[in-house]
């Protein structure tokens, strides 16, 4: 296919979109920097916004993105790469490299997403929206979180969240499932708070601070998780939070312990567990102000703990 013909079939893509709104589905081509067609992300999402009705809608993407992505009131989208894309923020880290506000069914699948250094996410996925994302490797937001998830629900299934301040945050009522991931050389690998959720069978390892942070009424699932090998405790639970950890999940060589509970926070350990070997502390700690650890005595590999086994 010759330059001028791929450049004509994207351009009339784009007028089919703009047009009557008869088109139900599109796909869209971006080559990142090229000179023909759709150069950047922004403009094909302006395409599909103009649109006046659409279906399900596609952006292959191609090249080096240097750009910061909105995705704004927009529905069942799908971005794949094509030969390993990036999409690299350019604010300096003050705006997030990809945001998604108010946009439900937005899958992205196969980048890497490098964020800045002033405090902003990686991703920000927010305002009611539902964000799936499959085999990224999101990192760099050194002030910010790698994803970052408010009021909002995010499934991310494989891939790397790596050299962030927290590799994934969810916050203010917000949901997670982050499955065969790898979360690693962040601050914190996982923040959960404020009255929000996530279900992880994460690798979790070789992050400065905490494994799993969770505080202010949030909830960690930890089936099979393996958090090991953090440069602090490997999960924290305080101020009203619950953990529970089962299936075959390891908690091992975390530098300040293993896990400690405080502030009327709350833990189980299912059977085929392992809470042992976390050499700053004891592998499971129950804090003073009303905290409970059920099956800490029994279920954590013979790891050692001052927890008191909780009246049935």
């Amino acid at each position: 296919m010759s330059r001028f013909t791929y450049g004509l079939g994207l351009c009339l893509t784009a007028l089919l979109l703009m047009s009557t709104g008869t088109v139900k589905a599109a796909t869209l081509y971006v080559n990142c920097g090229g000179k023909t067609g759709f150069s950047s992300i922004g403009a094909a999402l302006k395409a599909l916004q103009y649109a006046e009705g659409h279906g399900p809608s596609t952006i292959n993407v191609s090249g080096a993105c240097n750009e910061d992505v909105v995705i704004q009131s927009i529905d069942r989208l799908t971005l794949n790469t094509t030969h390993g894309a990036s999409i690299n923020d350019v604010s300096g880290g003050t705006l997030a490299t990809v945001t998604i506000d108010d946009s439900r069914d937005v899958a992205i699948n196969g980048f890497t997403i490098n964020g800045g250094a002033g405090g902003a996410d990686a991703v920000d996925c927010q305002t009611g929206s539902v964000c799936r994302l499959n085999g990224n490797t999101i990192q760099g937001a050194v002030s910010g979180s790698g994803v970052g998830v408010y009021f909002s629900q995010v499934f991310l299934d494989g891939g790397t969240l790596q050299n962030n301040f927290d590799g994934l945050a969810v916050i203010n009522g917000a949901s997670g499932r982050a499955t065969n991931v790898t979360i690693q050389n962040n601050s914190n690998g996982i923040e959960i708070r404020t009255q929000s959720f996530v279900n992880t069978t994460a690798t979790i390892s070789a992050n400065s601070g905490a494994g799993v942070f969770v505080h202010e009424s949030g909830t960690l699932n930890c089936p099979g998780c393996q958090i090991t090998g953090n440069g602090g405790i490997g999960v924290v639970v305080k101020r009203n939070s619950s953990a529970r950890l089962y299936n075959g999940e390891a908690v091992t060589g975390n530098t300040g312990g293993g896990v400690q509970l405080n502030e009327e926070s709350s833990a189980y350990f299912g059977p085929l567990g392992t809470v042992t070997g976390n050499p700053g502390g004891m592998d499971v700690y129950c804090g003073s102000s009303a905290t409970t650890a059920r099956f800490a005595t029994t279920n954590i590999g013979g790891g050692t703990t001052n927890c008191v086994e909780p009246a049935p």
